[in-house]
């Protein structure tokens, strides 16, 4: 006996009818033959197996399972010192098979399924250790039966057992041999892919890979293998994703059929280059440039031909290691490829349009200027990508544009993509010229010319659209950027920079417009006008006399009944707002606004009176001419804009036009005072009825305008002057203050020459205004409103400095009708103090 047992008496225990005599056999017997001393040979280990393996292998059938699992483990201590004999093999895979290789599950217990493929793999070690394997073949129907059950068991161990165990055999069987069955194994490895544990999922990929190397490739069976394994390279564990990308890697190297399926193979690779966790990166790296030198050395002549002259471009991108000439050459040889990979760009999920701009990027990446043939294919998609409501993958594509503009042939796709614009004039078109272009080194002033004939076009730059706007003018920059460098005359340059600022300003204005402030994007734009002065030697003020006229050329389409948030309006409402009033322009500008104050809606005219009634503040800052040049165009713009309105008109938008009319002309009054000296005696007709109107702001406006009627006749001052009193009495407190304000202001022009009765008649007409005026003054002067008593009092101080006759007796009468004596007599008394400092003075 080999073990100092007798074989007679363990195989009555084994058939004891008391379990645990046959449990404890079973250990005592695993043991011995675990312990057994090195010098016990081979063969008298197997002359006792001979006798016992029957005995054994019916316990595995015991109905008690401790005694099945300690049969299972005394034959695998057997096995473990056997040698590889085709008889003990048979009996055991055969008995594996029937009680794991059956439709139904006839063991119940998951830890002994465990221990029965844990003894398959073992035995294929061995075998393959031995060179042996072989002797597998008669049994490979079991083996298999057995290795589709595992792998579709319930308990997740027994599930990578299987897989671990199929990955050896895989590496050692024959193609031949093995390849009837690799169908049946690879559809029973694909319902693990989606396994909720990430370990089972990565011991699938990895029996997959192999499973692959054995797969007939004249079937569909490859292409439905890569196409199951495909969507875990988007999996949320790195190491599955790393697995898939080792899967490449082997199928690359030692796939037979590899050539012919390199463009199905290189995603399950490149997409791990992209990968966002390192682990995956530095790992399938090297792996992949492993790849690039057997596909080097299998192509020799011709890569190293091509290599002499392989120099990168000017501006690779920084901080990326370029691939090398085989890994390159894998890539460009498997273009056809990028149709189904950009068609997945516009996929309904998030990470699908991610995950294939990452891919797609690696392949522009590898290919460089071999990807210009394709450019005219995959332009749509990555504009579309571009404009990706996903901000991760907008930024992805934004990434891809940058590196297809570095690296792709500039002379070959810029028409391209110039016809792209011209045909689609949106904002994925243009975000994806705008990277190419910028990144790119090409640019000359023909393309510079037409990129910005382009843009000033209203398809472009009469856009609504916040993000449009944005990348006109950051194509704009672009254009500066560029123009440096490029060779053409100071004429051509010139004309360059007009069509920048006709653009910039158009897109600036709508931005404004939309917004009512001065949004990002008129910041941007004041850049490129900076730009601008700099370049052409100038200044802003100058830049917009010079020019200004060419973009109120493109302010069209306003004889129409529009609103106020139709493009041309909002277009003309910020251009005035950014280049105010000049005297330029100002001809063109009236003809524009005419043009909407005949045709465009009722809210469209008041929105552009008011930005003209604020534009109108800054006259004499931007209208820069001389004295009587200004005069008269603001006689003209009066005359033309402002006094047709001033006219009483029945009806909410009358009232309202006469309201923003008014302000208008007190805008000019405050923006131009010099000139309104002179324009403004024209208007007084208008006056009365205007400080009467219904509208309380029309009113307010007039008042406050009285304050700038200067160099008028007696006679024609008259009527103003008494109007403006009677405002002392508006409703309206605002009002009422401003008017005692005005009354102080009033300053006729006497006349000088004529009869003396005329003179003196003239003159008295004036005293007796001045008169009733410090008698409603006097009054208002006993006000409980401190603001109103306040005003008056300014008002009395005025007056009585240039008719002290007339205070005097205006005083004496009111000191015998106030009812607070004492502030008036104050008042007096600060009045002759006034006096008589200003006479020592003098």
């Amino acid at each position: 006996m080999s073990f100092d047992l007798d074989t007679k008496l363990i195989c009555d225990d084994l058939e004891s009818s008391d379990h645990r005599k046959r449990g404890a056999t079973l250990l005592k017997l695993r043991e011995l033959c675990e312990q057994a001393p090195d010098t016990v040979s081979t063969d008298a280990v197997a002359a006792d197996f001979d006798e016992l393996y029957l005995h054994l292998l019916k316990c595995y059938g015991d109905r008690f399972e401790s005694v099945r699992d300690r049969a299972v483990l005394a034959v695998t201590a057997f096995l473990e010192r056997l040698p590889p004999l085709d008889f003990h093999l048979l009996n055991v895979v055969s008995t594996l098979a029937e009680r794991m290789g059956q439709t139904e599950t006839v063991e119940p217990s998951e830890e002994i399924r465990l221990l029965y493929i844990e003894q398959l793999h073992l035995m294929l070690r061995k075998y393959a250790l031995m060179g042996n394997v072989g002797v597998f073949r008669e049994c490979y129907p079991e083996v298999v039966k057995v290795l589709i059950k595992s792998i579709k068991d319930a308990y997740a161990a027994v599930q990578r057992e299987g897989c671990a165990t199929l990955v050896q055999l895989a590496r050692v069987a024959d193609t031949m041999e093995i390849r009837p069955y690799t169908e049946s194994l690879a559809v029973a490895l694909y319902g693990m892919l989606n396994h909720r544990h990430s370990a089972a999922r990565i011991s699938a990929v990895e029996a997959i890979g192999r499973v692959s190397l054995h797969l007939d490739a004249s079937g569909e069976g490859m292409r439905r293998l890569l196409a199951e394994v495909s969507p875990l390279l988007m999996d949320s564990m790195p190491l599955v994703r790393r697995e898939c990308g080792q899967m490449g890697v082997l199928m690359l190297l030692e796939l037979p059929d590899r050539y012919s399926y390199f463009e199905r193979i290189l995603p399950l690779v490149l997409c791990c280059l992209k990968d966002d966790s390192p682990e995956v990166l530095s790992h399938i790296r090297p792996l992949w440039e492993q790849c690039g030198r057997l596909y080097y050395d299998e192509n020799e002549a011709e890569l190293s031909q091509q290599e002499i002259c392989d120099l990168p471009v000017e501006n690779y991108p920084a901080g990326v290691q370029r691939p090398t000439i085989g890994c390159r050459g894998l890539v460009q040889r498997s273009l056809r490829l990028l149709q189904l990979i950009t068609r997945e760009t516009s996929d309904w999920k998030d990470n699908v349009r991610l995950h294939s701009l990452k891919l797609l990027y690696q392949f522009i990446l590898h290919a460089e200027s071999a990807m210009t043939a394709k450019f005219f294919e995959i332009y749509p998609d990555v504009s579309h990508a571009c404009c990706d409501s996903e901000p991760e993958v907008a930024a992805e594509a934004k990434k891809v544009a940058d590196l297809m503009g570095r690296l792709l042939c500039y002379a070959a796709w810029i028409n391209h993509g110039f016809d792209g614009l011209e045909r689609n004039a949106r904002e994925s078109f243009l975000k994806c010229f705008y990277y190419m272009f910028t990144a790119s080194l090409g640019g000359t002033y023909e393309h510079l010319q037409r990129l910005c004939k382009l843009l000033k076009c209203s398809d472009y730059s009469h856009t609504l659209k916040p993000g449009f706007q944005l990348y006109i003018l950051k194509t704009l920059e672009t254009v500066l950027d560029k123009s440096s460098k490029v060779t053409a005359s100071i004429e051509e340059l010139k004309e360059l920079y007009e069509h920048v600022y006709v653009t910039a300003m158009k897109v600036m204005a709508l931005s404004y417009s939309l917004n009512n402030e001065d949004t990002e994007d008129v910041n941007r734009g004041y850049v490129i006008l900076k730009r601008l002065v700099q370049l052409e030697e100038t200044t802003l003020a100058e830049l917009h006399e010079r020019w200004f006229a060419l973009v109120l050329l493109d302010v069209e389409n306003l004889d129409a009944a529009l609103d106020e948030n139709a493009e041309p309006v909002l277009l003309l409402y910020g251009l005035i707002h950014l280049a105010q009033i000049r005297s330029t322009y100002l001809p063109q500008l009236i003809e524009k606004i005419k043009i909407v104050f005949e045709h465009c809606c009722d809210t469209a005219q008041v929105r552009i009176f008011s930005i003209l009634s604020i534009a109108a503040l800054s006259w004499s800052t931007t209208v820069r001419v001389e004295r009587e040049q200004s005069s008269q165009l603001l006689s003209n713009f009066t005359s033309e804009i402002v006094e047709p309105h001033l006219i009483w008109k029945a009806g909410a938008h009358g009232e309202a036009m006469r309201s923003m009319a008014m302000a208008t002309l007190c805008a000019l009054a405050q923006g131009a005072k010099d000139e309104a000296r002179e324009v403004l005696p024209a208007l007084a007709k208008h006056m009365p009825s205007l400080l009467e109107d219904r509208n309380v702001t029309t009113r307010h406006y007039a008042i406050k305008a009285m304050c700038y009627f200067q160099g008028m006749s007696v006679e024609a001052l008259k009527p103003l002057a008494y109007a403006t009193m009677q405002r002392m009495d508006d409703p309206s407190a605002g009002i009422r203050i401003i008017a005692a304000t005005a009354v102080g202001k009033l300053r006729p022009v006497f006349k000088t020459d004529g009869e003396k009765e005329e003179l003196e008649h003239e003159r008295e007409m004036w005293e007796a205004f001045i008169m009733r005026a410090m008698d409603i003054l006097l009054l208002y002067h006993e006000s409980p409103e401190k603001d109103m008593q306040a005003a008056a009092q300014k008002s009395l101080i005025e007056l009585a400095k240039l008719h002290p006759t007339s205070w005097e007796d205006r005083y004496q009468r009111a000191l015998g009708l106030a009812r607070r004596k004492d502030e008036l007599v104050d008042l007096y008394a600060k009045m002759k103090i006034e006096d008589e400092a200003k006479k020592e003075t003098d």
